[in-house]
């Protein structure tokens, strides 16, 4: 079963969505390796209209086996290389990712 994950990202002040794009872009090959495929482009929030949640850019990766699919995202070089540039752009204290299943 394929699973889905619901990455729901607020930037950092002054950071834009076409800053997240292009993050998101130059890190292709790392989810090709790991085995995690985007659903859609970057979505870009426009606003919530239920709940408490807030987002700039929402994402859906889906994977067969999103654990391990993290785990080897986490350890992969090229990714690690990236980080920093991960945390000038994504407010991640009040982002949420969910993880969801297809039945």
């Amino acid at each position: 079963m394929s699973q889905l994950l619901l990455d729901i990202l607020k930037l950092k002040p002054g950071k834009t969505a076409a800053e997240a794009t292009a993050y998101f872009d130059s890190l292709k090959p790392v989810f090709e390796r790991v085995g995690l495929s985007r659903s859609d482009v970057p979505l870009v929030a426009l606003k919530t209209l239920r709940g408490s949640t807030e987002a700039d850019v929402v994402n859906l990766w889906q994977s067969n086996d999103a654990a391990t699919s993290m785990g080897a995202m986490a350890a992969d070089a090229e990714y690690q290389s990236k980080v920093p540039l991960r945390d000038e752009i994504f407010d991640l204290e009040n982002s949420t990712v969910i993880l969801t299943q297809r039945s």
